[in-house]
């Protein structure tokens, strides 16, 4: 790294730990804004709200099942992902 904490933290008048926290806390908004991008594109493409939801009218035969069924995958591994995020924002903002 070309500049190190405790010298971007003395330029910003900012305690390091306050740095740290602040720095996560903004890289889990960041993704979590990314991940529920992506799940926009994949509910208008396919005109649902919820994996599950994709995942019924697959099985029903309403939607064909290729590529529905990797995006219903990718789409819980969204949901998984956003569930993590959720609870590392909660633990971020607790530990102030």
């Amino acid at each position: 790294m070309a500049i190190a904490l405790d010298e971007v933290a003395r330029r910003l008048n900012v305690p390091s730990d306050k740095l740290v926290r602040d720095s996560l806390a903004a890289y889990v908004a960041q993704q979590e804004r990314l991940t529920r991008a992506d799940v926009a594109d994949l509910s208008e493409r396919y005109g649902v709200t919820t994996a599950r939801e994709l995942r019924n009218r697959i099985e029903s035969g309403t939607i064909h099942s290729h590529p529905a069924w990797e995006d219903a995958i990718e789409w819980e591994t969204f949901e998984a992902y956003l569930l993590q995020l959720d609870g590392l924002r909660t633990q971020l903002s607790q530990d102030v």
